[in-house]
């Protein structure tokens, strides 16, 4: 589809009309200077910079704490769902973050659909923007997430000197250029070249750092791996869930009920492969009891070959956020390197 180029003195403009049509979601600045995802009320809350924001896109389409259903007993059992269904804008969504929605499609509208995420998805509207700074612990570049997309957006803005190039990648993309049409114009060919050279220069902007990810998918596929890798692993980690809240691709959730007698509530609660109790049965057996098994469960899903088969690619989209979090130094990177070597750094 035909890109467009929305000069800079517009791009103010441009924001103000999506957030006349619905609730914008954008990275911001915190108080204390986080760079957080969040409802914007303004143009001017738009945090244009580069780099990370500490929690992915995900908690918006699967909250850490989700109603499902409102249910009462009075005489009578009555179910009623609970959806949330409102339009939103995800404007400069991180390249990484669009990536891990596509992972998360597939995760929820598999053999079994999830209405409430599918729901969410449906009403939502993914302006995804080129990263040409990475930062210090970003990897994206292995993982094929980044920094710039080939596909899974509606629209991509990359910034140029006169202004953002928007490319359309969908139906709803080219809909809302067709509806804001007054404020863009045709990019030319010199736009498009200067767009995949800032491409090619981005990638060779991070640094010494990176994850041996198709290494560390081969040997696990392959079931190569040292055994001593995951008890090497396992004396590290400290099964705090932090690597699994931060990521954009993981998906694990328990479903708890709150009866007061009358009234309850179904919720969803995101969960952890890590925690001792994850993978718990009814009759109090645990197949996974041990750290290591765990550990090895959890990189076996994220890197072999077969789960890439089943859900489109590996489920890693190399944003660096496990990197920051872990505080053992058992998180992606360490573990893809150990992998592939075959001893723990």
């Amino acid at each position: 589809m035909t890109s467009r180029l929305l000069l800079h003195s517009r791009v103010e403009e441009f924001v103000a009309r999506l957030l006349r049509a619905a609730e914008v979601i954008a990275p911001r600045r915190t108080a204390g200077g986080d760079l957080l995802y969040g409802q914007i009320s303004a143009p001017s809350e738009v945090s244009w910079g580069y780099g990370i924001p500490t929690e992915p896109l995900k908690r918006f389409f699967m909250p850490q704490r989700d109603p499902i259903l409102l249910f009462s007993q009075n005489g009578k059992l009555r179910v009623s769902p609970v959806y949330e269904d409102k339009a939103r804008i995800f404007l400069a969504a991180r390249c990484c973050d669009v990536t891990g929605l596509g992972v998360l499609d597939v995760m929820f509208s598999g053999q079994y659909e999830d209405p409430y995420y599918l729901l969410r998805r449906r009403n939502s509207l993914v302006l995804a923007y080129s990263c040409q700074e990475p930062d210090d612990t970003c990897f994206c570049v292995c993982g094929d997430a980044g920094p710039f997309l080939k596909k899974g957006y509606d629209q991509q803005w990359t910034r140029l000197e006169e202004g953002m190039l928007i490319e359309i990648g969908s139906e709803k993309g080219r809909k809302l250029a067709e509806e804001h049409a007054d404020l863009l114009v045709p990019a030319e060919l010199e736009h498009i070249k200067r767009r995949h050279l800032l491409a090619k220069e981005a990638e060779t902007k991070f640094g010494d750092f990176r994850a041996y990810v198709a290494a560390a998918m081969r040997k696990l596929s392959l079931e190569e791996v040292e055994s001593g890798v995951w008890d090497e692993l396992a004396d590290r980690c400290v099964d705090c869930g932090g690597c699994a809240f931060v990521c954009p691709t993981c998906s694990c959730f328990t479903v708890t009920d709150r009866f007061d007698g009358e009234q309850g509530i179904r919720e969803r609660h995101w969960d952890a492969c890590n925690y001792s109790c994850y993978a718990r049965e009814a009759s109090g057996h645990n197949p996974r009891a041990h750290r290591k098994t765990r550990l090895h469960a959890r990189f076996f899903h994220k890197l072999s070959h077969q789960w890439a088969l089943r859900n489109t690619r590996h489920g890693c989209v190399c944003c660096g956020r496990c990197l920051s979090t872990c505080e053992a130094w058992a998180h992606m990177p360490a573990a893809a390197e150990a992998i592939r070597r075959g001893v723990v750094k």
